[in-house]
């Protein structure tokens, strides 16, 4: 028999004849995966999307319900997105089938750069992690479950690729497991750190650790003459609170500076803005959004905004007034965040969501979280595209060797 996820066995009185019965049931579990190409269906299963996402191994709210509905419907006008969805049987005939996986894919154009049918998890300009929600329970099973239905002819698709995923933790090691399993050709064709927020004794000592004395003390400087300017407040949003307008003052930051010259802030876009406020309202009403700001006289200085999920949090985005640069309002801001984030006894760690070598948040937050972007081969074609790839990634390397310091 083979092995099964640690996940599937620990809620398990430790003797050895309950173990065999656990994994025996784990193994023999009836697994029904359905493909659903329209709103209407994924709005049916709201509730065990919403059971799914707050049980899942990993935690993701970019995948999160009240996340990718108002996307559908403000962000993409493709018409090859589908989601994978993995029910359950239950153990009684009674018992009702449960969500254990939902896998958003979209079908890529065949291009010089994706010669053959590609399957993406699906994401758009603001999904920042598309690890897929899978159940903490039968991991290992219903990722395999999962591989199994992509070398079928349900699929259609030569390769998987899953972009902005965790590359470390517990859906990794599941996914290696079941890749192992399925004797899958797979290919990580870009791997990087992002910089990650992990909880300290205390909001001092993080701040000891992760800068200079030279920071710190420069840091004090830009925040004595910022509260020279007039009335110098942190506030935050509370439970309960109103939530527009946080959500107008962010909006009005962001568009403020450089990304309003360049079209590229929420604001810029009708359906971004939509969007963004529906979005807000959603994981606001579930406790799942975290919003600071800096003011000046009641004037807004910076804003940032945060999502929460399970034990962790991924930061949005962040605004800040350019009349105040010389203070830097966005460090003081990350300065404040660190010290929130330690007054929230249940957030362990967050996110940055930055690009690797991000001038102001690597330096602030030192640790990493791997992120990755595999590529799966479903069947003979995949393997001979992923091998290719790899061939002509190494005759570069040969023919053009990185330098010293490019290599990892």
């Amino acid at each position: 028999m083979r092995p099964v996820g640690t996940s599937a066995v620990t809620a398990i009185p430790a003797s050895d004849g309950h173990v065999q019965r656990a994994k025996r049931r784990v193994e023999e579990a009836d697994f029904r995966v359905e493909v659903v190409t329209g709103k209407s269906r994924l709005e049916e299963i709201v509730s065990q999307w919403s059971e799914l996402a707050g049980r899942a191994v990993e935690p993701n709210p970019f995948y999160e319900h009240w996340f990718v509905l108002p996307s559908i419907d403000y962000l993409t006008s493709s018409v090859n997105w589908r989601f994978l969805l993995v029910w359950q049987s239950g153990h009684k005939p009674a018992e009702p089938e449960r969500l254990v996986a939902l896998v958003p894919l979209e079908r890529l154009a065949t291009s010089w750069k994706h010669p053959v049918r590609c399957d993406r998890l699906w994401q758009h300009a603001y999904t920042y992690l598309c690890t897929p929600l899978v159940h903490a329970e039968n991991t290992v099973a219903v990722v395999t479950e999962i591989l199994k239905w992509s070398r079928g002819s349900g699929c259609g698709a030569d390769v998987l690729e899953f972009p902005h995923t965790h590359g470390e933790g517990p859906f990794q090691h599941a996914l290696l497991e079941a890749l192992d399993r399925q004797a899958s050709f797979t290919l990580a064709s870009h791997v990087y750190g992002r910089a990650l927020f992990r909880r300290a004794e205390s909001a001092e000592a993080y701040i000891e650790n992760a800068t200079t004395s030279h920071h710190r003390q420069e840091l004090r400087r830009q925040r004595r003459r910022l509260s020279e300017q007039g009335r110098f407040e942190v506030r935050s949003l509370a439970a309960g609170e109103n939530v527009d307008p946080w959500i107008e003052t962010f909006l009005q930051l962001e568009s403020s500076g450089w990304k309003g010259q360049e079209q590229t802030s929420l604001a810029a876009s009708e359906n971004d803005t939509r969007w963004f406020r529906e979005v807000c309202h959603a994981a606001h009403a579930r406790g799942q959004l975290m919003m600071l700001g800096l003011f000046v006289n009641d004037q807004p200085v910076a804003a940032k905004c945060n999502f929460l999920a399970g034990d962790g949090g991924f930061t949005f985005k962040i605004g800040f007034d350019e009349a105040y640069s010389k203070f830097s309002p966005g460090v003081q801001l990350e300065i404040e965040n660190i010290g929130a984030a330690h007054q929230k006894p249940d957030l362990k760690w967050l996110d940055s969501c930055a690009a690797p070598g991000h001038f102001m948040i690597s330096r602030l937050w030192p640790e990493r979280r791997q992120i990755q972007r595999l590529l799966i081969s479903t069947g003979r074609v995949g393997d001979l595209s992923l091998a290719a790839r790899y061939g002509v990634r190494a005759l570069r390397r040969i023919v053009k060797p990185p330098r010293p310091e490019q290599q990892t």
